[in-house]
């Protein structure tokens, strides 16, 4: 789906992301949302 450099910065992106302790559960499935959907991704 995605070359290798963009796929491994999603990936970079979605675990900083998903691994936090500032962001409220809700808006980190509303971060992973956008971000699936901006790369055309359906979740």
């Amino acid at each position: 789906m995605l070359p290798a450099k963009q796929a491994q910065a999603y990936s970079a992106f979605y675990d900083s992301v998903r691994n936090n302790d500032i962001l409220d559960p809700k808006v980190t499935l509303m971060i992973h949302l956008a971000s699936a959907m901006a790369l055309g991704c359906i979740p």
